[in-house]
């Protein structure tokens, strides 16, 4: 991957700085459930490392991001194809050009504030990932440098949960949001997938009394002062034809929407190309 675009990543994403036993028939009863409804997985992140299952059950997945900081952290889960490794991946990140041909990008909560927490939901299919932070410190090393990297196995299951109806939808392209229909303020759950050929990611600000998405492109660019803004979650990249549900409780209010992927041709954030929108929550 680019150095440099992955350095730009790094400095503008500071902007968002039962255990009892049960009998034969509850077991029974639980593993019905389980194909019925979406697992709920709880990762903690903290400076510099993951908390998280080794391994987890294929199917709806609920991932629930427990941030303890006090840096910013978020969840990216990248899917390795079979054959490849964990290890490759982490040695692709430190050459020039996009993502090995062998990973999806499936993303994961995007950072909330520190000790914060975010929660996206997404189908998972059976296979190897790894779970990731691409956010730096204020040195400038992203957090994977530093050993935020966790593998994580997918088995196979027979869930047949499936996603209730979202309360919106967002398209990602390039380089837009497409929201429909409007987002109004209380707990909503807004569906975000990318249709794009190169991937993409929602980073959801809300902005500061008087302050607008200009405010807060301005401020990625010097990096100066307090951001005109507090990170609330969203979603990290995915690769094209994946989806991720994101529950956010919107409070009424202006509220930004940025992209700092890499572009697949120039190497600057997508922010740089024109990926960015500021909505209003009533």
């Amino acid at each position: 991957m680019r150095n440099a675009s992955w350095t730009t990543l790094a400095s503008a994403a500071l902007l968002l700085s039962a255990a009892a036993c049960t009998t034969q028939g509850d077991a029974r009863e639980n593993a019905a459930a389980a194909r019925t409804t979406a697992n709920v997985v709880t990762i903690t992140a903290s400076d510099f490392s993951f908390q998280a299952p080794a391994s987890i059950p294929a199917g709806l997945t609920t991932i629930k991001l427990v941030n303890r900081g006090p840096e910013l952290h978020h969840v990216q889960l990248v899917k390795i194809a079979e054959g490849h490794t964990v290890q490759e991946l982490l040695a692709g990140m430190k050459h020039d050009g996009p993502p090995p041909a062998w990973v999806t990008f499936v993303g994961g909560p995007n950072t909330p504030v520190p000790g914060g927490r975010a929660q996206a939901t997404l189908d998972l299919a059976p296979g190897n990932y790894a779970i990731v932070c691409f956010i730096p410190s204020s040195d400038g090393v992203m957090h994977l440098a530093k050993g935020m990297v966790k593998p994580l196995t997918v088995t196979p299951a027979a869930s047949q949960a499936r996603a209730a109806a979202p309360d919106a939808r967002i398209t990602l392209r390039d380089y837009s949001y497409e929201i429909t229909p409007e987002i109004t303020a209380g707990k909503r759950t807004i569906r975000v997938g990318n249709a794009a050929a190169q991937p993409h990611e929602l980073i959801l600000v809300r902005l500061a009394s008087g302050k607008s998405a200009v405010d807060m492109l301005a401020w990625i660019e010097k990096m100066q002062g307090p951001p005109p803004g507090a990170p609330v979650g969203g979603t990290t990249f995915l690769s094209q034809g994946t989806s991720n549900d994101v529950t956010v409780d919107f409070e009424p209010g202006e509220y930004a929407l940025l992209c700092m992927v890499p572009d697949a041709g120039d190497g600057k954030p997508h922010v740089a190309h024109g990926m960015v929108r500021q909505i209003t929550v009533r």
